[in-house]
């Protein structure tokens, strides 16, 4: 049995997580601002380190983060604090908080939450994009660090989803700024994300992409930036289309 910390575990992913977790029979300390036992800002620095200290985790998982789709001409300053507070700093806080208590003991995984927008830019979603890309470099920047101190016993991977069926994306679905968010014919499903997360703790990979094949298309992509962007507008067209479809699907529910 683990323990597995997750932090922005109040909703979305982060449920999904706990369940995931949870029915493998790990230890599961989830964290957040809000609505869980254990309060955790990830933008605060000695709080990350203080829930390193006290729950001694085995696996840390990345998972705090907001989206912030919206003009990156018009976007407002406390937005665009926010959106690299939570997502990149808050990212490097906990990896270096995990670190401080894994590197000694010689054991341990680190997994960081990326994006499919890790790789490509994302026209109405530039800032969010921009902190995945960073939290992918940074990662893999770290990897290669531990590895030239032959400090391999401390894992770090990078989750790299696609657009998922959470409130981060439901929540603004007539917001045209989120459309590439859905351009694949349909949005990836959390539990089968975090269900890909606990095999890689498993059976550990540096990097992975849900979907897989979602994955392949976009690192292609990230190859030929110029030929992306020139074809973003067809591809933020087809994700209007399935903005559209998802919002009349979860009516129908409700």
């Amino acid at each position: 049995m683990a323990v597995v910390l997750i932090t922005g575990a109040s909703g979305g992913l982060g449920l999904e997580l706990q369940r995931a977790f949870g029915s493998a029979g790990d230890e599961v300390i989830a964290t957040d601002i809000q609505n869980t036992e254990q309060l955790l800002d990830v933008r605060d620095p000695a709080a990350c380190y203080a829930a390193a200290n006290q729950y001694q985790p085995d696996v840390w998982i990345n998972n705090a983060g907001v989206l912030g789709a919206s003009s990156a001409v018009e976007q407002d300053d406390q937005q665009i604090r926010q959106v690299v507070d939570v997502n990149l700093l808050g990212c490097v806080n906990g990896t270096r908080a995990a670190l401080s208590i894994m590197r000694p003991r010689r054991s341990g995984r680190i997994i960081n939450i990326g994006s499919l927008a890790s790789w490509v830019p994302v026209p109405g979603e530039a800032l969010y994009g921009a902190t995945k890309a960073a939290v992918l470099s940074y990662s893999l920047a770290l990897m290669g660090e531990l590895r030239a101190a032959g400090e391999t016993d401390v894992g770090i991977s990078v989750v790299c989803p696609d657009g998922m069926l959470t409130p981060m994306l439901t929540q603004i679905i007539d917001d045209p700024h989120a459309a590439l968010s859905y351009s694949a014919p349909h949005l990836a499903e959390p539990a089968q994300v975090a269900d890909r997360i606990v095999q890689l703790v498993r059976r550990p990979r540096r990097v992975v992409s849900v979907p897989r094949w979602r994955g392949a298309m976009v690192r292609a992509f990230a190859g030929i930036p110029d030929y992306l962007l020139f074809a973003s507008k067809y591809f933020e067209a087809m994700g209007r289309r399935h903005q559209e479809r998802t919002r009349r699907q979860l009516q129908s529910k409700n």
